[in-house]
């Protein structure tokens, strides 16, 4: 593994009741945690991840995602609990995969119990510092109308163009060069 895509190292974040939560890439292992996470999800962040009534991750995102390609690179967080069956859960998925020559399409998919803790926020700085390490130009993301809030974290890295009308919005962060 190279530097430029070698995981971050594991970083404490976001303080709850029962522990912390920590950082690393995805790797193949991580297939069944995942899906015990995406149950644990309730139907409408499901929706707002994926746009749609999903209940189990499509095949082809979760291969890609857990693959460790540089083209598909993926993050997941996971609880440090005090508790045996806690410790390790994996609570947020994010990720980033080639969709065109520097662009890659960006999505974060952090479990109820685990939001506005800034599980989100990091993960997401965390992969504009990969794609910036990578020469990626800009990340793009499917979002919600009934989201502006994420336009506002994604501004946070860099200017945004908006697209789009009615429910969905197209949203381009343009990375640094």
């Amino acid at each position: 593994m190279s530097a430029v895509d070698a995981p971050p190292a594991a970083a404490s974040l976001a303080p709850a009741a029962a522990g912390t939560c920590a950082a690393r890439r995805a790797a193949t292992g991580d297939r069944p945690a995942l899906e015990r996470m995406l149950a644990r999800c309730t139907g409408q962040t499901r929706y707002r991840r994926f746009h749609g009534p999903v209940t189990v991750f499509p095949e082809r995102y979760l291969t890609e995602a857990l693959s460790g390609s540089p083209l598909h690179f993926a993050l997941v967080a996971h609880a440090e609990g005090d508790s045996a069956e806690e410790d390790g859960a994996v609570v947020a998925l994010a990720s980033c995969r080639a969709v065109d020559e520097g662009v890659a399409e960006l999505g974060i998919l952090v479990e109820d119990e685990w939001q506005r803790r800034g599980v989100g926020g990091y993960l997401l700085a965390e992969i504009v510092a990969y794609a910036e390490r990578t020469g990626l130009r800009a990340l793009q993301a499917q979002i919600l109308a009934d989201q502006p809030w994420i336009v506002g974290l994604l501004r946070r890295h860099g200017p945004c163009t908006i697209a789009g009308a009615g429910q969905a919005l197209h949203v381009t962060l343009t990375l640094p060069r």
